[in-house]
């Protein structure tokens, strides 16, 4: 005699599903959804702190090159000078220096002396020869706090005379120069009463530049 099938009814469970060892798979979507926001917010935090510290850095490391005439040394010594001051808190990098008579530029001591005293300053031996001191070099790196010489020229009994000519000739001469920070950040000074101005970058005008 066959047995008749009995249909078991299904019963639908109220209980909520669950995923490994019995965690509820909310939690778990709830659990990784908060890792990844945490994780997100670290790496956000680490790029904003990252930035800040490099804008510390380099606000540290900020040079301010000051240059000019000068016909006295601290000491009260007469000494007609050209220097360069820097007066930040970073190493500056010089990169351009260019010196100007009445506007026009001169590239060496030689037509220094002839655009202020005449060319009969310079028909015969140089001016100055024996008592100058000058800085030759192409481009100088002047540390914080530091100058670097371009050239000086003490008054003597013997040249008295001639070094007060030029003294007088004092504001006809200007001076330009462009530098650079460690971070290759520039600034160029266009005249010796400008404030530096932020450029690109240094650029040499060779035909123009200035060495004693």
């Amino acid at each position: 005699m066959e047995t008749p099938d009995v249909h078991v009814p299904h019963v639908h469970s109220k209980r909520r599903r669950r995923g490994r060892e019995g965690i509820p798979q909310w939690l778990e979507l709830a659990v990784a959804v908060t890792a990844l926001i945490t994780s997100i917010s670290s790496i956000v935090l680490a790029i904003g702190n990252g930035k800040a510290m490099d804008r510390l850095i380099k606000a540290n490391s900020i040079p301010y090159l000051a240059g000019g005439f000068s016909d006295a040394n601290p000491q009260g010594a007469e000494v007609i000078s050209l220097d360069l001051f820097n007066q930040g808190v970073g190493p500056a990098h010089e990169k351009s220096l260019k010196v100007s008579v009445d506007g026009h530029y001169v590239r060496s001591m030689k037509e220094f002396y002839a655009a202020l005293l005449g060319p009969a300053a310079v028909s015969g031996p140089q001016p100055f020869a024996h008592e100058m001191v000058k800085n030759g070099v192409k481009t100088r790196f002047v540390a914080a706090g530091q100058q670097q010489m371009i050239f000086r020229i003490p008054k003597t009994a013997d040249n008295a005379q001639l070094w007060d000519r030029l003294q007088a000739t004092e504001d006809r001469w200007s001076v330009a120069f462009c530098y650079c920070s460690v971070f290759d950040e520039c600034w160029q000074v266009p005249n010796k009463w400008a404030e530096p101005q932020p450029v690109k970058e240094c650029r040499r005008d060779e035909p123009n530049e200035f060495q004693p």
